[in-house]
């Protein structure tokens, strides 16, 4: 319910603007060496980046949001957020754009993803600011949600395309979302989870680009 209410809320002027902007970039430079090597560095960052990070402690003890927030990588960690906040939402919108998807759902939920994943960085969670951190939390689960809800709908569009296509997409889809949730149950509230999301994240995306084409 929550994700359907995100559907009908506006966004900024602002942010919709800047929106339509990149996605007009993308579709007239969509075949472009730039846009192409732009893909390549975007999915090998996602992960690689998230491993960087992540590993400045154990991620067998803390999360993300501890290392950034409590153990002094909290400019590391919005860096982190920033960029890797782009470049999901260059690569998505350039598969949105390489299969003529339109749906404006998935466009809002792709731009909200961006803000939450930028709330989640910026809102501080520590102990002595119970509601922030409380925030924080929503804001994360809030990005994660809106994110695969948006690859959700294009998985849909894929499968009206092309048949055969939505069992391995939709197989992956369900892996990012359930292995994270039972990494979360197994390893408690750790790195862990967060690894597996994004690691398994960008190999969904992946997937995706060669369903897509190039």
């Amino acid at each position: 319910m929550f994700l359907f209410l995100l559907f009908s809320v506006p966004l900024s002027a602002q942010s919709e603007d800047m929106f339509k902007k990149l996605e007009q970039y993308i579709r007239n430079h969509v075949n472009t060496r730039l846009l192409r090597n732009l893909s390549v560095f975007a999915i090998i960052f996602i992960p690689l980046g998230t491993w960087l990070f992540a590993t400045n402690e154990s991620p067998l003890d803390y999360t993300m949001s501890m290392i950034g927030n409590k153990l002094g990588y909290r400019l590391n960690f919005i860096i982190w957020g920033a960029v890797t906040g782009f470049l999901l939402i260059f690569y998505v919108l350039r598969l949105f754009v390489l299969k003529a998807f339109k749906d404006k759902r998935a466009r809002r939920l792709l731009i909200w993803s961006l803000l939450f994943l930028m709330l989640t960085v910026l809102i501080p969670a520590v102990d002595y600011l119970p509601v922030l951190s409380k925030l924080h939390t929503i804001a994360a689960i809030a990005f994660a949600l809106s994110l695969m809800a948006s690859l959700y709908l294009f998985v849909e569009h894929l499968h009206r395309v092309n048949k055969s296509s939505k069992s391995w997409s939709m197989a992956m889809f369900w892996i990012t979302i359930g292995g994270s949730l039972l990494l979360h149950f197994l390893f408690g509230n750790t790195g862990v989870f967060e690894l597996f999301f994004f690691f398994s994240l960008a190999a969904f995306l992946l997937l995706l680009r060669g369903i897509s084409g190039r």
